[in-house]
């Protein structure tokens, strides 16, 4: 379950992030054929559930240090997310990963995660090809996903004969993201980076190789300028710091943006978190599409 508890924060912004992005923008400047795009090669993403075949419309993949993304839209809005702590070929166990599908137009989807049994084996996803040549990953998938909003349950749904074929991927470098800092005098090098706009926020969140989970949340409606970090709840800016003992949250700093414009944040943030002894986080900076 540490894969789990080190993402608390990034868990929903994967999630938005992957099912909202259509577009890839490589580190030399250009960008990757949209998905929608009738010439471009999404691959093949299906699944039975509730006595249908659902298929997707568009798909993307990335595959990072820690991890492999894959995202599946159909027609309507509706998707599948999958975030699976590794990056090879391999079967891994759905509910000590993050492995959901959302219906179009909800906040709320169908987890392979049993809030009432964490280990309850609901399912797998099984990458069975990861081509280096062509960029593609394949594999297969199968879960009983339980409904995320506890306060008006469901009933859990059987997604089987799920297949993914082809997938187009690229790797997080090819993101042009940038996310740096040091966290105390050690470079805190960013494996995954993952960015979303959520309820009013811009949430930016990387993990290290060791999983240590570094992220700051900026007020979507600020723009550039310099902000200080104060111990409130919901306040305009924030940080986060956690590893594999805790989460600590920041209490003094300051979030500087430099640059900023309707899918793209630049700047610059360092703080101190609560904990004894404190987290000191320094020389950060950040440029992000979101």
């Amino acid at each position: 379950m540490r894969m789990l508890k080190a993402t608390s924060q990034l868990i929903v912004l994967f999630l938005i992030t992957l099912l909202a992005s259509c577009t890839y923008e490589p580190v030399d400047g250009t960008v990757e054929p949209d998905p929608d795009d009738g010439n471009a090669n999404t691959g093949v993403f299906k699944a039975d559930f509730s006595g249908q075949t659902w298929t997707a419309k568009e798909t993307q993949a990335i595959i990072s240090g820690n991890f492999i993304e894959i995202s599946a839209i159909d027609s309507k809005g509706g998707g599948f997310g999958f975030l699976i702590e590794g990056n090879t070929a391999g079967t891994y166990a759905a509910n000590v990963n993050i492995v959901a599908y959302t219906p179009a137009g909800s906040e709320y989807g169908y987890w392979a995660i049993n809030d009432d049994n964490p280990t309850e084996n609901t399912g797998s996803v099984i990458i069975t090809s990861i081509n280096t040549e062509t960029k593609t990953i394949s594999g297969t998938f199968s879960f009983k996903g339980y409904w995320s909003d506890t306060d008006n349950p469901k009933a859990a749904i059987q997604f089987t004969n799920g297949v993914f074929k082809d997938i187009p991927y690229i790797s997080q470098e090819e993101t042009a993201d940038v996310f740096t800092a040091k966290v105390g005098s050690t470079n805190f090098v960013a494996t995954d980076i993952l960015t979303a706009e959520i309820n009013n926020f811009i949430t930016i969140g990387a993990l290290d190789a060791n999983q240590n989970n570094l992220s700051i949340a900026i007020k979507s409606s600020l723009g550039t300028g310099s902000y200080t970090i104060v111990n409130t709840v919901g306040a305009d800016v924030q940080g986060y710091y956690e590893d594999v003992n805790d989460e600590y949250k920041a209490v003094s700093g300051n979030i500087a943006i430099t640059s900023k414009t309707n899918d793209r944040i630049k700047g610059t943030f360092n703080f101190t978190t609560n904990g004894t002894p404190p987290f000191t986080i320094t020389e950060g900076n950040f440029d992000v599409e979101y």
